[in-house]
């Protein structure tokens, strides 16, 4: 596995030329000035992850066979 991710992790060259946070604006003044957030739409995130992490906290997976299957790379 660790050659097969080596591998791929070498074709992902594009993650490697992200630009650095601070460049996302050039005028961070203007966002910094700008009204903040509603509360109310504030609320209305932290209810939405709530409920987010409650379904996932719910996940049970009854596994009747195994979830790792062998295989051959060529």
């Amino acid at each position: 596995h660790s050659t097969c991710l080596a591998m791929l992790s070498n074709n992902l060259t594009h993650w490697k030329k992200l630009p650095l946070l601070s460049s996302l604006t050039n005028q961070p003044h203007q966002v910094l000035a700008s009204d903040p957030v509603p509360f109310a739409d504030l609320q209305q995130v932290s209810r939405i992850a709530a409920y987010a992490f409650s379904a996932l906290s719910q996940i049970c997976v009854n596994a009747k066979e195994e979830l790792v299957v062998q295989f051959g790379i060529p």
